[in-house]
């Protein structure tokens, strides 16, 4: 790794780990507050909500970043403009597609098809969505230089821009529900996020103003590289969100809320290691692979010493003591949370080896992903149900927590076939989980906690 790519990845690992730090103690710190003023029957409903609206983008994902990151033609103005062209007609997609969802839903919902007892029998649900489906239109006109900021390693102005919407639609959001109490402030606390991302991201001085453009060889170059990654997002939406979908349907808008924030605190740190793996690691192993391919098993495993060293220490300390970080943090109606966070956390302890999907898109290789995600994705909907209806609810989050194992061996192998598995660096630092989540056991234990 040059020095200059090191520093580029340092600075912008920096500015990413600062703001989602920054960005998730905002999110804790209003989920606090919210979680006094709300019920958690609207979390439960705002869950399906975000749960089909994310569905719906990853459905329509042909990979504008990664393709803006990885081609060659990634700086060409041609390129870029129809880059924007196609992500302006896929949040226009995006609506549609919402809009015919949230009447099918009400449709449903009067003909006594879906259970009123679940989220999706919740009469006000098809309404949320299809306000909230509005936000996809304005996401789509976002400047596509945002993009184009993380192939630059350019993350710093990035970070600034996501964290100054995200402030403002949290200070919307807790007002609105500090006069109102209803889940409108959910709702239109994320359209002034939106707004905002769009103003800005059009402020920022990296090239030409973005202009409708039709190049058929840049689309084509999309579409060829994109398909796979398409195919990839749509089985990691099934892969990430497919807990919530299934359970909305066997438990209660209120126990669905209780486990949103569980699965909100699991996925915290989850959150950071994964946006340092998408924006820092992905940009400098694609920046490698264009320009010294010889040198990428060494780099990936010096970038993996770093990141399993800490992702073990930390998920051993927070899978033996979340149920006391939950009833710290929350009241009486949230601390059957504290075990879920704990089971749940254990999935991130293989989140290290997934740097490896990284180096397969930096190849090009994005169908090998997409076969990874629906591994994934095909356990989770076959484990899930089957474990909820013999062991409940407890055997139905093991089940989700072991679905981050699916992946393992098809990783291991594309490795081998890459040339870059080192057995021995694979598992030296796993120690350090059972030494961390023995010491948290050790440290409840002497605090009488």
């Amino acid at each position: 790794m040059t020095k200059t790519l090191k520093q580029r990845a340092v600075r912008s690992g920096t500015w990413v780990i600062f703001g989602h730090l920054l960005s998730q103690g905002l999110r804790l710190g209003s989920n606090l507050v919210l979680t006094r003023l709300l019920v958690p029957e609207m979390f439960g409903v705002m869950a399906i909500v975000t749960v089909i609206m994310g569905g719906l983008a990853m459905f329509s994902d042909v990979g504008l970043l990664q393709n803006i990151v990885q081609s060659k033609r990634g700086e060409d103005p041609d390129y870029l403009n129809t880059a924007w062209t196609i992500q302006i007609i896929r949040g226009f997609l995006i609506f549609l597609f919402a809009l015919l969802l949230s009447v099918a839903l009400h449709f449903f919902g009067n003909m006594g098809v879906l259970s009123v007892g679940t989220v999706y029998g919740n009469p006000d649900l098809p309404l949320f969505l299809a306000v909230v489906s509005m936000r996809s239109i304005v996401a789509g006109f976002n400047s596509i230089h945002i993009l184009l900021l993380n192939r630059r390693l350019m993350l710093g102005k990035l970070t600034v821009v996501e964290l100054i919407s995200q402030v403002a639609g949290l200070i919307f959001m807790l007002s609105w529900a500090w006069f109102q109490r209803d889940i409108w402030a959910l709702i239109y606390g994320g359209f002034v996020s939106v707004f905002l991302k769009l103003i800005l991201s059009h402020s920022m001085n990296l090239g030409e103003r973005c202009r409708i453009h039709w190049d058929k060889q840049a689309v084509y170059e999309i579409i060829h590289f994109g398909k796979w990654v398409f195919g990839a997002s749509v089985f990691t939406f099934f892969a990430g969100q497919g807990d919530r979908i299934i359970l909305g349907g066997l438990i209660t808008s209120n126990e669905l809320g209780v486990y949103s924030v569980a699965f909100f605190l699991a996925m915290a740190f989850k959150g950071i290691v994964r946006k340092i793996i998408s924006s820092v690691f992905y940009p400098v192993l694609s920046e490698v692979v264009r320009e010294r391919p010889q040198e990428l098993k060494r780099i990936f495993y010096k970038i993996r010493s770093n990141v399993d060293s800490l992702i073990m220490v930390v998920v051993g300390l927070l899978a033996s003591t979340g149920h006391v970080i939950v009833e710290f943090l929350y009241d009486d109606r949230y601390q059957y949370a504290g075990w879920v966070f704990e089971v749940l956390v254990l999935s991130t302890v293989f989140l290290g080896i997934t740097i490896a999907g990284s180096c397969l898109l930096a190849l090009g290789d994005s169908k090998s992903v997409m076969q990874l995600t629906a591994a994934s994705s095909i356990f989770l909907f076959i484990s899930l149900p089957i474990a909820f209806h013999y062991f409940g609810f407890r055997g139905a989050v093991i089940a989700i927590a072991l679905n981050a194992i699916v992946e393992l061996p098809i990783l291991f192998y594309k490795m081998k076939q890459y040339d870059f598995l080192d057995w021995a660096k694979e598992l030296r630092f796993w120690p350090l989980f059972v030494l961390s989540y023995s010491g948290g056991i050790c440290g409840t234990s002497l605090l009488g906690i």
